[in-house]
């Protein structure tokens, strides 16, 4: 069942109970009126039988009517004035009272009649002429042929009660516009969006990844739910492009070192490199290119582990030692460089000794291989509250805002044409373990104003 067809239904229940409770309102305020009158039948039944009737051999219609007696109070008679009395004799009548406010219409006769010592029997009839409904009884005489007739109209009642449904069908059509107008407003607001959001999956389930949900605005849940859709597809987009893109530069980086070893085998096959120096030489060469592919294959494999979450043996490391040993190994690898370290203070953190010493190694031999001979690099190690800092700051040509940007991405390089040394894993590497570690890596770059990369840890 769908969540518009819910709506509907529940709109009428709610106009459903709306009528019910109409109808119970008419029907209740019509019961009380009826025993008020019926009451009223009841109590001036015997005030009417106060009054002289014809005698047998009287003809009811040349009967005179004798006005109330000195005993009988005008309060009684004002009672009686409000009913409908006649005396009944077969199908004639001789009518003593009509109501006041009466329209000259005439009671019929009730089916029940009322003997005396029994019941009143209080019946609904209508009238000989026209629409009036009453409330009548009908009592025998014990000593003439003669019933004596008293009713009640109901005109008032009948009015109260066309009034009340007549309010109450106003309340029953004010209450289907208002619920017109939030089914409008729900619907607009709240299921459309879910319906385009439900086209949109199904869109994407046949095959049209670039489909996304228009209109995503507003406050509404529903809104919500539009824009996390649309985000969640941008960023699975995204996913996968970065994926076809760490693809291709992989088999790039991949396809160099195996191209020189599947060609120095051929020239081998061939007979070309049977000469010692060239023995030598070809043997060099696939060295190379093998040590080359074990170094990206080790450099994906970290990453893979570091994205896996896999965890890490946390144990007090003290990161002066590691800088130092980065410097040597940058002087060995480049003697004439100018390389500075300060420290200043302890720095310790808690972390992997191996994974630290390669984020320093990373950093260092980054700075060495992007900038000339001439740079200076500057490493710079303190303690600010409990973070530990490590700064290498070069004197380099520096990045652009939109190079910056990319810096850890996997497989960039400035160079775009490859030419230069190194996988572009690097900084990759240095960011996912510095992550690995709970910490921060921030680049910060300029064109004539060198690189400086910013490494906190927690410190121990």
């Amino acid at each position: 069942m769908t969540l518009r067809l819910r709506l509907y239904i529940a709109a009428a229940a709610l106009l459903s109970v709306v009528a019910l409770l109409g109808v119970l309102l008419v029907h209740s305020v019509e019961h009380s009126e009826f025993q008020q009158i019926d009451q009223q039948l009841k109590t001036a039944a015997p005030v009417v039988g106060a009054f002289d009737r014809p005698s047998a051999d009287q003809t009811p219609n040349t009967t005179p009517i004798r006005p109330p007696t000195s005993s009988q109070s005008p309060s009684s008679s004002n009672r009686i004035s409000e009913f409908y009395i006649a005396v009944v004799q077969g199908t004639q009548r001789d009518v003593l009272f009509t109501p006041l406010d009466g329209k000259g219409s005439v009671p019929q006769l009730p089916l029940a009649t009322t003997s005396p010592g029994h019941p009143v029997a209080v019946s609904t009839v209508g009238s000989q002429s026209g629409s009036e409904r009453w409330r009548a009884i009908l009592i025998a005489s014990p000593s003439q042929p003669t019933k004596l007739l008293v009713a009640a109209s109901l005109a008032q009642v009948d009015a109260t009660a066309s009034r009340l449904r007549l309010a109450a069908l106003g309340a029953g059509l004010i209450v289907f516009g208002v619920l017109l107008a939030a089914g409008f407003w729900v619907g607009r607001l709240g299921l459309r969006p879910i319906a385009e959001v439900t086209d949109v999956a199904d869109a994407i389930a046949a095959g049209n990844r670039s489909r996304r949900v228009v209109g995503a605005s507003g406050k509404t849940e529903a809104a919500h739910l539009a824009r996390a859709i649309n985000v969640m597809l941008d960023e699975q987009q995204a996913a996968e492009t970065r994926l076809r893109q760490f693809i291709a530069d992989a088999s790039h980086e991949l396809r160099t070192p195996v191209s020189v070893i599947l060609g120095v085998t051929d020239l081998w096959r061939q007979g070309a490199l049977r000469a010692g120096d060239a023995s030598d030489d070809a043997m060099r060469r696939i060295g190379q290119s093998g040590r080359r592919m074990g170094g990206l294959v080790e450099d994906l494999l970290l990453l893979a582990h570091l994205d896996d979450g896999r965890p890490i043996e946390f144990e007090s490391v003290d990161l002066e030692p590691l800088l130092h040993d980065a410097i040597h190994d940058a002087s060995a690898t480049d003697p004439l460089r100018h390389i500075t370290l300060e420290v200043s203070g302890r720095v310790v953190v808690m972390g992997d000794e191996a994974a630290l010493r390669q984020v320093i190694a990373n950093l260092v031999t980054n700075s060495l291989r992007h900038t000339p001979s001439q740079a200076t690099i500057t490493i710079r190690a303190f303690t600010a509250g409990n973070r530990v800092t490590v700064d290498v700051v070069d004197s380099g040509p520096g990045m652009t805002p939109d190079e910056a940007s990319k810096a850890f991405d996997r497989f960039w390089r400035a160079d775009a044409s490859r030419t230069r040394s190194g996988t572009g894993l690097g900084l990759a590497i240095v960011a996912g373990i510095v992550a690995a570690h709970h910490g921060t890596v921030t680049l910060d770059s300029g064109r004539d104003r060198g690189t400086t990369v910013t490494v906190r840890l927690p410190s121990a």
